[in-house]
């Protein structure tokens, strides 16, 4: 199930096994928290795994989810991003969490191009997304299958555990506060 549009409202997304997703709106500044995006991870035994944080001070330098969705096979969570300054609105960061090693990867590291540039993916059975990538001055249609991309490990995999809150644009990673 698609949600988001920059998260509105907390969105509950569950897969098969029980793991659960939660985007919750993460902007500071008043009237604008729709604009960024808290996005919560927990097990199936709902143990809270990790957070990812794209909240900035001034609501304008940060990212909101505009479409989320559990890939059909259940083993895969997928998301999209937007600036919320509108930096960059060409660039559609795009996410995918998996189940079998509680690990985040962006779709950015498996296209030849300089990144992910429709927020509107498309999910096919098993576990394929079809969105689109920026090549030269246009957008290209891509094909991405999560399981064959999950052997090539890029160095850039969010691992999910011990209760982290990830800032991703940082870098920075702290203990569940």
């Amino acid at each position: 199930m698609p949600c988001c549009g920059a998260a509105k409202r907390q969105q509950q997304f569950k897969a098969k096994d029980g793991t659960r997703v939660m985007i919750l709106p993460a902007g500071k500044q008043s009237g604008r928290a729709d604009a960024e995006s808290r996005i919560e991870f927990y097990s199936p035994q709902n143990q809270f795994l990790c957070a990812l944080d794209y909240s900035s001070e001034d609501s304008e330098h940060g990212f909101g989810v505009v479409k989320a969705a559990w890939t059909r096979d259940n083993n895969y969570f997928v998301f999209s991003l937007t600036s919320s300054g509108g930096h960059q609105p060409w660039h559609s960061p795009t996410l995918f969490y998996t189940i079998g090693d509680n690990a985040i990867r962006s779709l950015d590291d498996y296209v030849q191009a300089p990144g992910i540039s429709n927020g509107d993916f498309t999910l096919q059975y098993p576990n394929v997304v079809l969105t689109q990538a920026l090549q030269g001055e246009k957008s290209v249609p891509v094909i991405l299958h999560l399981d064959s991309m999950r052997a090539h490990k890029p160095q850039d995999v969010l691992r999910c555990a011990e209760g982290a809150v990830i800032k991703p644009e940082s870098g920075e990673k702290k203990p569940n506060a």
